[in-house]
């Protein structure tokens, strides 16, 4: 069964299938509403819908908008968050830039037999720069003639610490 096909014949029917989130939150809001006056047109005048029913209905799609407004609330908060921790570390990073700086790796080596093991490699340089990639910040060190991008995790000393000996 294809659960992606529209029941045209019902007059509330969304035409897309396109699952953007605001037209979804749409969706959701005006199909209710639809249902609702719906219901209302096709009730039996003889034995009409509860009051309480309605309030009932009315009082779940005034709380399902703000839920909604509140996760959009939610979810711009994150990404504010998100962009000030990012400049922060920028920031940080900038002012190692002209330091020595020591970080590591994990390497995977082959025995003879194919057994594997990671190996860790002490690696050192001069913070040349930041980068910034899909949001996350990561320093740019030259080590002798490469240049090469360290994530901030990699990292194990910056400057002269007099911890190297």
């Amino acid at each position: 069964m294809n659960t992606n096909k529209v029941n045209a014949s019902l007059p509330f029917a969304p035409a897309t299938t396109k699952t953007d989130s605001k037209m979804k939150t749409l969706a959701n809001e005006d199909t209710f509403m639809q249902l609702l006056v719906a219901q209302m047109k096709n009730q039996d005048p003889l034995n009409p819908m509860d009051g309480t029913q309605y309030v009932s209905q009315l009082s779940q799609l005034t709380a399902t908008e703000q839920i909604s407004k509140m996760a959009e609330a939610l979810s711009t908060m994150s990404k504010v968050t998100d962009n000030l921790n990012t400049s922060v570390l920028v920031g940080q990073l900038s002012s190692m830039i002209g330091k020595d700086v020591k970080w590591m790796t994990t390497e995977a080596v082959s025995d003879d037999k194919g057994n594997v093991a990671s190996h860790s490699i002490t690696h050192q340089g001069k913070a040349v720069g930041v980068s910034i990639s899909d949001g996350v910040p990561s320093l740019v060190v030259k080590e002798g003639d490469a240049v090469t991008k360290v994530n901030i995790g990699d990292l194990t000393l910056v400057g002269d610490t007099g911890l190297e000996g």
